[in-house]
């Protein structure tokens, strides 16, 4: 349910784009047109433009924001295919201009129509049950190892600092493998700042019990081992559930190299 701040962002968009006669339809999308947003929902509009008027179209609504908001930052994306928009009072929206051959890849059910002058419409698409691609798994689960194997290297240098970001890196895989381990496809992910609702109580708690990272040795070095100790045997067992053969060698080899290294085995 949108609140009456976004309602009235909503209705504001689709004024300026039901005013330029080139737009076919518009819909409400992202987590508020699938009903699942709540108040921090950023506000996203998909709308259908005249076949080979895209260009012309992007350009003219973007002309158009100051008559309807005034806009803070304007990116225009994918050549004008999306104008993400931030207002000075710190709204956000989106609006994703597509062409009829597009509608093929969203699904009505995940929209709520704003206006229609032409009928067409995106289709209902099957909703079928997803399952991680044994591939997709194990490309995961070699990057995790790779970046983990990067930990000598950063602590060597000292660059503790910098290796923060590595492990900024193993904590979004292991949100994707819990992802991935609940189900859910990465078209029904939405907002990347949108978690808690896809993941399970357990889960939730596994991560918030991870330990706080400073940047230091000891910090460094517990933070790598703590994301390896949650996300392996994971991966393991959702490997072993879904057939994937499990990378043994390069395992044995991080783990060698950690113990080597570094005097830690995870």
């Amino acid at each position: 349910m949108a609140t009456a701040e976004q309602q009235r962002l909503v209705e504001a968009v689709e004024g300026l784009l039901k005013a330029e006669p080139r737009v076919e339809a518009a819909w409400l999308a992202g987590s508020l047109g699938a009903g699942a947003g709540d108040a921090f929902s950023d506000v996203d509009i998909l709308a259908l433009a005249v076949d080979g008027a895209l260009d012309d179209v992007s350009a003219a609504v973007l002309g158009n924001l100051p008559t309807i908001t005034t806009p803070a930052l304007v990116n225009s994306l994918f050549g004008g295919r999306v104008l993400n928009v931030v207002t000075d009072a710190w709204e956000r929206f989106d609006i994703s201009l597509v062409q009829a051959e597009d509608l093929a890849r969203y699904d009505a059910v995940a929209l709520t129509p704003l206006f229609n002058r032409s009928g067409r419409t995106p289709p209902t698409q099957p909703d079928r049950p997803y399952r991680t691609a044994p591939d997709q798994l194990l490309k995961m689960v070699n990057e995790f190892l790779r970046v983990l194997g990067l930990l000598p290297v950063v602590v060597g240098r000292e660059e503790y600092a910098l290796a923060l970001s590595g492990v900024d890196h193993l904590r979004r895989m292991t949100f994707d493998l819990m992802l991935e381990e609940n189900g859910v496809a990465p078209w029904k992910r939405g907002g990347a700042l949108h978690r808690n609702p896809l993941l399970t109580a357990d889960q939730r708690a596994q991560l918030e019990a991870l330990p706080p990272q400073t940047a230091g040795r000891d910090s460094v070095i517990e933070a790598h081992l703590a994301f390896a100790a949650l996300f392996l045997p994971r991966a393991r067992r959702l490997a072993s559930e879904i057939g994937m053969a499990w990378p043994e060698g390069f395992e044995s080899a991080t783990r060698r190299h950690l113990k080597s290294k570094l005097q830690s085995a995870f």
